[in-house]
């Protein structure tokens, strides 16, 4: 009887544990430009962390436009409660226009805009893409106070109800509409003279659309008629200058940089 010879099956090694992957995975499999674009709006906040006076200057200068306006008036109910949406967006307006009257202005003169361009460059950011983010993070910093104090203004107005919820919509949607214009007329303005004064006449006549939906929206909403027209109006301005403005925003800072 012949032996048994050895079997030849190994044991299989065993498991070794897999580490797991650093926090930092996430970063790493991000494009090249996300740390830039991630740290253009850490800025912004940082900057305005730092000067928290100009957030609360916009709201106080939106109250004061708006909270005066009555006693120059007659306080009738009737009458405050037609003029009221009309005040309030005007308000809403010229407390945007102080907020982005100047964006890009102070950037280009010290040179950081030309190394955000640089870094843009060598990171692969397109430039529209990095105007946007400074519209987003703008329209937080400018349009956030007023929305916050807007329907405190808005009941001395009379407004109540479902008209200061149409209102608080239609004023994240329009604001939205007005930074994005706002921005590209301060690219356009940047680095001359007078910037705030020529980004006031480039925005004024765009701002009219916003303006007149808007207040229709408040008022149908106070004389319980539907609003959905007024402010599919709003939302699709808000979606065309999504697309729009950031393209002609980084023509106009390109153009700046290279004069």
């Amino acid at each position: 009887m012949r032996p048994t010879p050895p079997s030849t099956t190994r044991a299989a090694p065993p498991a070794v544990p897999v580490p797991a992957a650093p926090a930092h995975a996430a970063d790493a499999a991000a494009p090249d430009w996300w740390r830039p674009l991630r740290a253009v709006a850490a800025r912004e906040w940082a900057q305005a962390v730092q000067r928290p006076g100009d957030l609360a200057w916009h709201g106080g200068f939106f109250l004061m436009v708006a909270g005066l306006f009555p006693l120059a008036v007659r306080p009738d109910p009737a009458t405050l409660a037609q003029l009221g949406p009309g005040v309030l967006w005007v308000g809403a307006l010229l407390a945007v226009l102080l907020a982005c009257g100047r964006l890009f202005h102070d950037d280009l003169r010290h040179g950081w805009l030309d190394q955000a361009l640089l870094a843009g460059e060598a990171t692969g950011l397109p430039l529209p893409l990095w105007v946007a983010a400074r519209m987003a993070v703008q329209w937080v910093l400018a349009a956030g106070p007023v929305l916050g104090v807007a329907p405190v203004v808005a009941l001395q107005f009379g407004l109540g109800g479902w008209a200061l919820a149409v209102l608080a919509l239609a004023l994240a949607l329009g604001t939205g509409v007005l930074v994005q214009v706002a921005t590209v007329a301060a690219a356009l303005s940047a680095g001359l003279r007078g910037a705030g004064l020529l980004t006031l006449l480039i925005v004024l006549p765009l701002a009219a659309p916003v303006l007149v939906f808007g207040s229709l929206a408040v008022q149908a909403a106070q004389a319980g008629r539907p609003v959905g027209a007024e402010l599919s109006l709003l939302g699709a301005l808000l979606a065309l200058g999504t697309v729009v403005a950031p393209l002609l925003g980084a023509l106009a800072l390109r153009g700046a940089v290279e004069a």
